[in-house]
């Protein structure tokens, strides 16, 4: 909470409103060259700059090596504890998954503490990355040694042989990132987490002020539009509402032990993307719809994604999506909330240390809206209106527990 009310304060400084300025227009350059920009989407394009801009200052608010703090980020707009956070959401963020980042300095040394709760994530995983991005090395969820009330504890420092759980602090290395992911809103539990430093070290707080200053030059670099710009030409490296194969991540950021696809839509009123779905053996899944500006919109009240616990799967255990702008009448509907055009992100995780006969795979078919049900499986579940408003609000009453005190 301090790390946010510090970054809200650093946000409102003139010198950062006035470097948003910069930024937008880099964004909008940046689009131009990678599939235009239609006007529903500059209809999103200061929320998303606000909400980048935050996940800078939460960054900045996270202190630093000798004192670092688990500060969260990659959210939506929230309110707990009296407070109301602005979003924090960049480069196809995950609503299944809280994100944490730490900085660390390879010549120090910390201690994580944390604990696993009853109800644990369906992923979780703990990756060590340089001030790029790269990925240096990643601790799973399923490698962690946990007591049997779910506590552990990581050392993370330089030395290669360390026992239990290790994160070794190799050269380079300045943050680790943190992904805790789950696939039943309102059921399972984000791991308690927190880091010391050994010895503590003595150290002075950068000023709001003083955040504001270096927030504000760094919007002013070519960096600041670096993610978005990247993961556009990922997506369209092909033709729009076509899918490549899922490949493993590892670059830019991306969790190194997940399976992932990226892909631009462009549909109509009357178009939709159906898509076909095997998990390969994975523990989750996830089918997004993001904005031009490789964001979600509100996922909180609409199926801007299901993961594969929240959507029905076929008796195969595959599963069938329909992605469009209106509602088909399907239970596994991906809402694009009125976007005609964007970005589609599947994902997945937890996949089996030995590969299932048919690893992950999915294929999209732009098909007319009045012909979706000629060619779904037998078995699609279909939903009424007043069924459509149940799932929409079942939803929400699983999110909102996120935030509760």
């Amino acid at each position: 909470m301090a790390a946010e009310k510090l970054a809200i304060t650093v946000v409102q400084s003139p010198a950062v409103i006035a470097a948003k300025a910069t930024l937008k227009a880099k964004w909008l350059a940046a689009a131009q060259t990678t599939g235009g920009v239609p006007d529903e989407a500059l209809a999103n394009l200061d929320e998303a700059v606000d909400e980048s801009v935050f996940a800078f200052a939460l960054s900045l608010a996270s202190g630093n090596a000798n004192d670092p703090k688990v500060v969260s980020f990659l959210a939506a707009p929230h309110n707990w504890y009296g407070m109301s956070v602005p979003g924090s959401r960049t480069t196809f963020d995950n609503p299944d998954t809280l994100y944490r980042s730490i900085p660390v300095d390879p010549a120090s040394s910390y201690v994580i503490t944390g604990k696993v709760h009853g109800q644990k994530p369906v992923d979780f995983n703990f990756s060590l990355y340089s001030s790029t991005n790269a990925t240096l090395s990643n601790l799973a969820g399923d490698q962690l040694g946990t007591n049997a009330d779910g506590s552990f504890f990581i050392n993370a420092n330089s030395s290669p042989t360390g026992g239990g759980n290790q994160i070794q602090l190799v050269s380079g290395a300045a943050s680790i990132f943190v992904r805790d992911t789950i696939n039943e809103w309102g059921v399972q539990q984000f791991n308690s987490l927190a880091i010391k430093r050994t010895p503590s070290a003595s150290t002075q707080s950068q000023s709001a002020d003083a955040l504001a200053t270096t927030l504000a030059a760094t919007l002013q670099t070519s960096a600041a539009a670096a993610p978005f710009i990247a993961y556009n030409t990922l997506a369209y490296a092909q033709p729009a509402n076509t899918l490549p194969a899922p490949s493993l991540g590892g670059t830019g950021g991306r969790l190194a032990n997940q399976a992932a696809s990226y892909a631009a839509f462009q549909l109509a009123d009357d178009e939709a993307l159906v898509l076909n779905v095997n998990l390969g053996g994975a523990k989750y899944f996830i089918a997004p719809a993001y904005g031009r500006w490789t964001i979600t919109t509100d996922y909180i009240n609409h199926t801007q994604t299901l993961n594969n616990t929240q959507a029905v799967p076929n008796p195969d255990g595959t599963y069938t999506f329909v992605i469009s702008p209106k509602d088909p009448g399907v239970y596994n509907w991906v809402d694009t909330a009125g976007l005609h055009q964007g970005f589609l992100n599947p994902r997945w995780q937890g996949l089996p240390a030995t590969p299932a006969s048919q690893g992950p795979s999915a294929s999209a078919q732009l098909v007319k809206l009045s012909d979706v049900r000629t060619i779904l499986p037998a078995t699609t579940k279909y939903v009424t209106a007043a069924e459509r408003q149940a799932q929409l609000a079942a939803r929400a009453a699983s999110y909102a527990s996120r935030y509760a005190p």
